[in-house]
C-alpha cells in the first residue's frame, strides 16, 4: 500500500465511476482498476461492488475512507512544509467572497508590512470548498463560515469572529419599490446570485440562529419576486453580483457592509424587509496541525477585523398575497 494507491482509492469513491477517477488521473481506465485491484489483495479486503447500475463502496471501504483521506492530507501537508522550507515561505489562506473587502485588503497590507518575505496567496471560494481544500491540506487557514453541524470536520477549528447581515438591494429606480409602496404584488424580476451550494439552506440563516430552518432565505426571497428562472446571473464573484445590481439593474442579496458607500450615497436602495442575520464568520484551520510564525501574526491580525455596525432594518412592508 502507498500514498498513490491510497488517492486513487479516494478518486473512485468520489467519483464513483472508475472512468470519472481515470480521466483524473490522465490514465487508462484499466490500469487503475488493475492499481485498485492490487489495493485490495494487499488489504486482503473488497473495496468496490460493481453491478449493472455502476459501483458501490463496501462497508470496508466506507470505513478506510475516512482514515485515507487524512493520511493523504497529512502527506500532502508534510511535503507543502518541506517544499516551503526551501524557498520563500508561502502561506495559502482561503476566503470566503463576502470578505474581499477594504478592511480585508487593509489587514493584508499590515501583514504585509510585518512580513515582507512572506508570499500571501489567497484563493475565493465560498464555505463548503474552502473547508474541502483544508481537509485536503491545500489551504494553511481559511477565512469563512463554520463547517455544518451535520458534516464530517471534527479535525477542523473554528474561530467566530464576526457577523454578517444581508439585504437586497436594487437601484433606486427598480420598479421593486413602487410595488412595495403601493401595496400591490411584486412581479418577478432578475437577479444576480451568489453561485453556492444550498444557499437558501447553508450560506445564510436566521437572526435566531436556527440552522434547521433551511427554506427561510428562499421563501424570503420569493416573497420578493425571485424564482429559480429568474436568476439570471450566478457568480462567486460578489464584485460582480454588486456591479450587476449598480450598473444591470438587477436584484440581489449580498452582505449589506458591499453596499455601505453605496448607501450613504444613494446610488442603492435597501429593499425593506428583506433584512436577515447570516451565520459567524472566523478562523479556519487543521486542528493540532504545526503553524509557522507567521500563520500565528496572519491569524492575529484578521482577528482584529470587524463589520460595521448593522444598520436599523427597514421595517417589513405589506405585500399583497
Amino acid at each position: 500500500m502507498n500514498i498513490v494507491k491510497l488517492e486513487r482509492m479516494i478518486a473512485v469513491y468520489e467519483a464513483g465511476s472508475f472512468r470519472k477517477a481515470a480521466r483524473r488521473f490522465g490514465m487508462s481506465q484499466p490500469a487503475l482498476t488493475w492499481s485498485i485491484r492490487q489495493l485490495e489483495e494487499s488489504l486482503g479486503l473488497s473495496l468496490f461492488v460493481r453491478g449493472p447500475s455502476g459501483i458501490r463502496p463496501t462497508e470496508a471501504c466506507e470505513t478506510l475512507i475516512v482514515r485515507a483521506r487524512l493520511i493523504v492530507s497529512e502527506h500532502a501537508r508534510l511535503l507543502a512544509e518541506v517544499e516551503r522550507k526551501n524557498r520563500q515561505q508561502v502561506i495559502v489562506i482561503g476566503v470566503h467572497p463576502v470578505l474581499l473587502n477594504s478592511q480585508f485588503a487593509h489587514t493584508i497590507a499590515a501583514f504585509r508590512e510585518r512580513e515582507p518575505a512572506v508570499t500571501l496567496r489567497v484563493v475565493e471560494a465560498y464555505s463548503a470548498d474552502l473547508i474541502a481544500r483544508l481537509q485536503r491540506g491545500e489551504l494553511d487557514l481559511a477565512f469563512s463560515a463554520a463547517p455544518p453541524e451535520d458534516e464530517d470536520a471534527d479535525e477542523i477549528a473554528f474561530e467566530p469572529l464576526l457577523r454578517q447581515y444581508y439585504s437586497i438591494f436594487a437601484r433606486p429606480d427598480h420598479a421593486i419599490f413602487e410595488q412595495i409602496e403601493s401595496g400591490g404584488p411584486i412581479t418577478e424580476h432578475a437577479w444576480a446570485q451568489a453561485d453556492a451550494p444550498n444557499v437558501g439552506a447553508r450560506q445564510v440563516t436566521a437572526s435566531s440562529g436556527d440552522r434547521n430552518n433551511t427554506n427561510m432565505v428562499l421563501e424570503l426571497l420569493a416573497r420578493f419576486g425571485m424564482t429559480e428562472n429568474m436568476v439570471a446571473i450566478r457568480s462567486a464573484s460578489m464584485h460582480l453580483i454588486r456591479r450587476m445590481v449598480m450598473d444591470g439593474g438587477l436584484l440581489g442579496m449580498v452582505p449589506e457592509s458591499q453596499f455601505a458607500t453605496e448607501l450613504q450615497g444613494g446610488t442603492v436602495r435597501q429593499v425593506p424587509g428583506s433584512n436577515i442575520e447570516g451565520p459567524p464568520l472566523g478562523l479556519l484551520w487543521i486542528d493540532g496541525c504545526y503553524e509557522t510564525l507567521a500563520v500565528r501574526r496572519l491569524k492575529s491580525l484578521l482577528r482584529t477585523m470587524q463589520v460595521p455596525d448593522h444598520p436599523k432594518a427597514l421595517p417589513t412592508p405589506k405585500i399583497a398575497a
